[in-house]
């Protein structure tokens, strides 16, 4: 069975590490059939003056068109040189959306030429949900029940938008959040999850089966397993395997695991295609 990595953050993300080259020297010793380069771009015109860096040439810089040309004329080095020994190398780019981000996500879409546009959501009613320390100061002034439906409510409206090939860590919120509910926010009603999976196939936009829990030691996958068999259930497509790795040691983490998964299932991604 061929496995592939569509997550992966090379050093242009300001919180991951290795260059784009380094990253497919591994995927190659690792025997990935492909990967995609799935940058952040956080594009938050509500959230703060952190928003919307990006790091090049080892500095911390606003983003700009420039630094993205640059970024995607570095994949495109890599899938010359490394497509010669069979390693299909992907541009893509992982988008934090947030009611106002759509028509800058459209003007990327148009604009750039990326193999895969991935959405995913990191914050909430204008609070960083997915840090340390800054999660708190969301979580602490809601149930659990209310941050599931905030955090849905947010990737409906992201599927609903139509820039995205796929939505990421549908239940993401339940990494920082189980701190302040313990086992509460695990219960989760993922009935509340057929409006957004509804908007998936309306849209055609499939979901990522995220391993991100293996590099921190953990099992299983976001979304969870029952997650994922309603999705499955409900006729979502499942767009792609990603380890949401940061650095060239966490590459492929988990990936084998949930290519077995959707193996059992007799599912195979739709990406890469």
């Amino acid at each position: 069975m061929a496995f592939s990595d569509f997550h992966v953050h090379p050093d242009y993300s300001i919180d991951a590490s290795g260059s784009v080259e380094q990253y497919c020297v591994k995927a190659l010793d690792l025997g990935l059939e492909a990967i995609c380069f799935t940058t952040h771009y956080d594009y938050n015109p509500v959230l703060d003056k952190d928003s919307g860096y990006w790091k090049y040439e080892g500095e911390k810089v606003k983003l700009n068109d420039g630094i993205v040309t640059a970024y995607l004329d570095e994949i495109n080095i890599a899938k010359n040189r490394f497509g010669k020994s069979g390693l299909g190398v992907y541009a893509g780019i992982e988008i934090d959306y947030t009611p106002g981000s759509e028509k800058e996500a459209d003007r990327l879409r148009s604009l750039f030429p990326f193999d895969f546009v991935l959405g995913s959501v990191h914050c909430v009613k204008g609070y960083v949900i997915s840090e340390e320390g800054r999660a708190e100061e969301y979580f602490t002034g809601r149930s659990a029940a209310q941050a599931e439906d905030d955090y849905i409510l947010l990737l409906t409206q992201a599927a609903d938008c139509r820039f995205f090939d796929a939505l990421g860590h549908l239940d993401y919120y339940i990494r920082y959040g189980r701190k302040y509910h313990r086992d509460l926010i695990n219960n989760i009603n993922i009935e509340k999850y057929d409006p957004l999976f509804e908007t998936l196939k309306r849209n055609g936009i499939g979901i990522e089966i995220n391993t991100s829990p293996y590099k921190r030691g953990e099992t299983g996958f976001h979304p969870s397993e029952k997650i994922l068999e309603r999705a499955i259930d409900s006729g979502v497509i499942i767009s792609s395997v990603g380890s949401d790795c940061h650095s060239p040691e966490q590459l492929g983490l988990g990936v084998k695991e949930a290519y077995g998964f959707l193996n059992d299932r007799n599912i195979k991604p739709l990406y890469p295609l």
